[in-house]
Order: structure tokens, then sequence, then C-alpha cells
């Protein structure tokens, strides 16, 4: 078993030293932080702002002697901050996953070592593996990295301490964030591994990630009436549930391909999950955390089947060492 697993640690051990001294994709992850603590800050000032208001008008009342329980208690969410942060890993997320990707295949065909490695006493899929499980290792450090540092960024600016269950789904969120940016390691790792030449296979790579990370959630998005209008446009006509359910039938065939356009985007999926997880939609603020995992158990297995997908794909196909050293 030992000699199995060992070639697959020693070639992920080398990988991840390498990815360490590539700065650009620290870089990257730099940026990554930088953007999601910027829109973090101006959403938590607001929130620390709503509360000293709420703080303030509770202490007037007090002070006249009247009964501050005439207030309601504001139920405040401190996770649904993480709205620019959970929408920069989307973007931002997606193309370090593709660059750590392309970086693993690069690093070997443009030293001409691929074609060394693969003539070695070492299975393919060792290779493969050891590669896969260093691209992973360096998203996971990335992400929770990112994740403690929008955890702490809400407790500090906002003022509002997460409990346990806000723990936890930061937790189930950070865990669909790396298999989402799993999936376009595995993108970038395959298109670099398998295309003639290497700037082909990035171009192919950002091609598929404009399409569906830019592209189709923006078009799903555009073709929904319900997002042209502040509040929805039910919401602001003040139509009854029966009502709408009537009105959706008749636009049913629109509606299908309408969200079909969107559920092609595994950052639609994500985004999905996140913001029910996290309680950025108002729909699920203040729910219990199961009900929502149920709800949104297929967006998580959309996740899982695109990167098992193009895990299958990687792992199938026999590597080619006399066209992959042609460069």
């Amino acid at each position: 078993m030992r000699d199995l697993v060992q070639p697959v640690l020693t070639i992920a051990g080398k990988d991840i030293r390498d990815a360490v001294k590539d700065r650009f994709i620290i870089l990257m992850t730099a940026f990554l932080l930088l953007a999601s603590l910027v829109a973090l800050a101006v959403a938590a000032i607001a929130l620390k702002a709503d509360i000293a208001t709420y703080a303030e008008a509770k202490a007037g009342l007090i002070a006249l002697g009247k009964d501050a329980s005439t207030i309601p208690d504001p139920a405040f969410y401190p996770l649904k901050l993480l709205r620019g942060f959970v929408e920069h890993v989307e973007i931002i997320g997606a193309i370090i996953g593709i660059l750590i990707g392309y970086r693993a295949a690069a690093s070997e065909r443009g030293r001409q070592t691929l074609a060394l490695i693969v003539t070695r006493p070492i299975a393919q899929w060792q290779f493969l593996a050891g590669k896969v499980l260093a691209g992973t290792a360096i998203i996971s450090a990335g992400l929770v990295l990112a994740f403690v540092v929008a955890g702490t960024a809400v407790i500090l600016i906002s003022g509002v301490i997460l409990s346990p269950d806000d723990v936890g789904r930061l937790a189930i969120v950070m865990s669909a964030a790396g298999l989402y940016a799993l999936a376009f390691f595995l993108l970038g790792f395959v298109t670099a591994l398998w295309a003639k030449k290497l700037p082909n296979a990035l171009l192919l790579a950002f091609t598929v990630w404009l399409s569906f990370v830019l592209i189709a959630p923006q078009i799903g998005d555009t073709l929904d009436p319900d997002n042209q209008v502040a509040g929805g446009v039910f919401k602001q006509l003040q139509i009854a549930k029966p009502q709408q359910l009537e009105i959706l039938q008749s636009f049913s065939t629109y509606e299908t391909i309408r969200n079909g356009i969107e559920v092609a985007s595994p950052t639609k999926h994500f985004e999905r999950l996140s913001f029910a997880v996290l309680g950025i939609k108002d729909t699920y603020a203040g729910q219990p955390l199961m009900p929502i995992l149920a709800e949104k158990a297929s967006d998580l297995v959309w996740l899982l089947a695109i990167a098992l997908a193009l895990g299958l794909l990687l792992f199938v196909r026999r590597l080619d060492p006399n066209r992959l050293s042609k460069e």
C-alpha cells in the first residue's frame, strides 16, 4: 500500500512547493482577499450603523422612562454581509482554480519533464492523483484563509459575534467553494495536459470560464422579470401567491428556458447554495439549516457531478508523452 501511495505524495509535495514559489498565484489569492474585504467592509459598516441606530433608539426610550420593549428586537444576520465575498469567490476563485490547474501541467510540459516522468516506474494514475492532490491542497489552504479572514472581519467590523450555527454555515459554504474551485482546477489541468499548444489550452479554459461564470448567469438574471424591479414585480404589484402561480403557468416554457440557462452554470449552483445557507437571500434568512440543505441538495450534487465528470475525463484517457513533449 505504501508503494502505491508514496509516489502520489512525492509528486503532490513537489507540486505544492513549486506552486508556493509561483508569485502570480499568491498575488491572485491576495487580490481575492483584498477585493472581498473591501466589499465586506462596506456591508459591515452599514450593519454596524443599523445596530447603533437601534441601540440609540432604545436608550432614548429608557431615558424618557418609557418601556423599551415597544421597539421589537431587530434580527441581525451577520452572514448576509458575505454576499460580495461569495460573488468574488465565484469569479476570482474560478480563475485561481484554472491557473493552478494550468500551472500543474504547464510546469512539466514547459520543462520537457512530462515525457521523462511517465517513463519512470510510476503509474499514470499516480502521477495524475499527485497533481490533483496538490491542487486540492493549494485550493483548500487558500479558501480556509479567505473564509477565516472574512469571518473575522465580520466580527471585528460589525461587532456581531458569530454563533456556532453561523460558523457551521460558513464551513459548509467553504466546502462547496472548494468543490467549485476544484472543478475549474480540473478544467485548467485537463486542457493544459492535452492541448497541442499551451496558449490554446489557457484560451479554451477561459472561454469556458467566460461562458459559464459570467455570461450564462447574467443571461438568466437579465431574463428574470423579478430582477428588474426592486423587491420583485409580483411584490410591487401586490399580487397574491395563488395568482402568481397562475401567471407563471402561462410563461412556463419561457421560465424553463431561462432557468435552464442559469442551471447550466456551476457558478449559479454555487451561488444558490451559498445564498441560501448563509441567509443572504431573504427567503432563507433565519431559517433552520437542515431544511435548507435538503432543499439545496441538488445544487451540491450538480457541483459534485461536474467535478467528478472532469476527473473521470482526466483519468480515463492515457497520456501520450511523445505528443506532449512537442511544444
